[in-house]
């Protein structure tokens, strides 16, 4: 392990050892006359080597992203900050140079003062949106907010800390948020939206993890020390009685249980934090008296000639539809995840009901297009899959290349056009770093070339599809075809018992043709 009085990189001289938790330890170290910090991954930390490369690949995700955000609510890091120190006793340790930002983090600030002001609350959740407006922008989320992960300078200013869990957000992984995919879990109890639990954050999870945060820093208390009601609302203000309700109202509104009924973006919260920050002048009467008798009929509706407009009712049909229209995004949003839990339940009927309905709303959502593609699929409508699909790939901002290999698919088993599919798959590959995804393109341009009898040009594509998921039955079940075609009946052997152990949950009318080939071969 690095120890103090150590040069690392001939430029950081290590002064001290900070601290450690969960999978770091950090130091002091002197970078030409600048303190800055030094993370150090502890691996040892970690029982499975699956787990180790994971961490190790959060950790250099952490550099990447903090080196390429610029903001003084951000630790700075410079593009070769991160950097690999091997030992013969510690083996090859991971580091990452940032910053050293003087203060203390928010949870050690509430163990020593009393809940902040709604003065106060309102000025640091306007530092904190203005951070995660620069980090949502350059189309990252943190998924990790909470009081430990926020630190106070002594000039005032609020730094979020603690990159390692930062998602980009890409097409890719929107579309792994659509239907069947799941994320990376990242858990802090108390502060982690529901969604996040199944492993399906968005930008929005930050805003609900922020109003936790802001619930522990207005009332003193953890979340989990407060009930919900039965809409699973957390009931905690009257551990708050002298916030405002504009500003509760924002607070509530951030931790829905609904991402869709969550502000969509940080500008959002800006602005009601400045309608909030004015909403403190106390008024010592109404500017106009009740009216407590029926109004003058005349002084309501105009006349033009025979008809009459009520100009109040116009005004609140415009206000309300304005309301809609303003909102479209966020209940399309909400009907999107609806229809993502009703396809979970395999209840098909009702998910497309509610991927329509949302389409009502905002019709150039790609996720949307491409989950309604795949629920079609599902129930038999090709030509809605495909339309769909098609859809989702000219928007182009989501969900492309998991359209593409959907698409992809339908050409070969159900429209027999295999020079289309072939072209989509392979405009699929160079669009996603998904391994699964990727070796599931491989396979699928493998099967067009086993149903040309192109068998090198399959092999080449099956043997990568395995390579990236070695788990993948349907993979093994096509490259046995290609390998008894070839005479090779001991290697085709091995691969017909790989594919007769394909999960029996996936019913894919050719993966259970092909288990039960696979059957018929080994029992001869």
């Amino acid at each position: 392990m690095i120890q103090p009085g150590q040069i690392l990189q001939n430029r950081y001289r290590v002064i001290r050892r900070l601290g450690e938790g969960g999978c770091g330890a950090t130091f002091e170290v002197d970078d030409a006359g600048t303190l800055k910090v030094l993370k150090v991954l502890l691996l040892d930390n970690f029982d499975e080597q699956e787990t180790k490369e994971k961490a190790i690949a959060l950790f250099q995700q952490e550099a990447r992203v903090l080196s390429r955000l610029a903001h003084a609510g951000i630790p700075k890091v410079e593009p070769d900050a991160y950097f690999t120190w091997a030992e013969a006793a510690a083996g090859t340790q991971h580091c990452l140079v940032m910053e050293k930002i003087e203060g203390h983090s928010l949870r050690e600030w509430l163990q020593e003062n009393p809940p902040i002001s709604q003065e106060r609350a309102i000025s640091w959740l306007k530092q904190l949106a203005e951070i995660l407006r620069e980090v949502h922008q350059q189309e990252y989320f943190h998924r990790d907010i909470k009081p430990a992960n926020i630190m106070l300078k002594p000039d005032g200013q609020l730094v979020l800390i603690d990159f390692g869990a930062v998602r980009q957000v890409t097409g890719t992984y929107l579309a792994k948020m659509g239907v069947g995919r799941e994320g990376t879990q990242i858990l802090s109890p108390g502060y982690t939206p529901v969604e996040q639990y199944e492993a399906r954050a968005v930008p929005q999870s930050d805003f609900f993890a922020l109003g936790r945060t802001f619930v522990h820093l207005l009332t003193g208390s953890h979340p989990l020390d407060f009930p919900k009601n039965e809409r699973q609302e957390l009931l905690w203000r009257e551990g708050a009685p002298a916030v405002r309700s504009q500003l509760a109202d924002l607070i509530d509104d951030m931790m829905a249980l609904l991402p869709g009924n969550r502000p969509q973006n940080a500008k959002i919260i800006l602005q009601r934090l400045d309608a909030a920050g004015g909403a403190g002048v106390p008024v010592s009467s109404p500017a106009v008296e009740p009216v407590s008798h029926p109004p003058n009929p005349g002084s309501k509706v105009r006349r033009f000639g025979p008809v009459g407009v009520n100009f109040k009712l116009v005004a609140s049909v415009l206000v309300g539809l304005g309301w809609l229209w303003v909102s479209s995004p966020q209940i399309a949003f909400a009907l999107n995840e609806s229809g993502q839990k009703n396809y979970l339940e395999k209840r098909y009927e009702s998910a497309e009901f509610k991927f329509r309905l949302a389409l009502l709303f905002k019709r150039d959502i790609s996720m949307t297009h491409y989950n309604l593609g795949a629920t079609c699929e599902k129930l038999g409508n090709y030509d809605c899959a495909r339309s769909e699909h098609q859809k989702a790939i000219e928007g182009n901002d989501t969900g492309t290349p998991y359209a593409m290999n959907n698409l992809g698919r339908l050409y070969i088993t159900q429209y027999s056009d295999n020079e289309a599919a072939i072209k989509l798959l392979e405009r699929g590959l160079p669009l996603t770093k998904d391994e699964s995804l990727k070796s599931d393109l491989h396979k699928n341009i493998g099967w067009v070339y086993v149903r040309e009898t192109g068998y090198a040009s399959a092999k080449l594509h099956l043997e990568k599809a395995i390579e990236l998921n070695p788990e993948s039955a349907p993979a093994h079940c096509l490259l046995a075809q290609v390998l008894e075609a070839e005479g090779n009946t001991q290697g085709a052997g091995a691969e017909w018992k790989k594919c007769q152990n394909a999960d029996p949950k996936d019913q894919r009318p050719e993966v259970y043709a092909w288990r039960d080939l696979a059957s018929r071969r080994l029992a001869n």
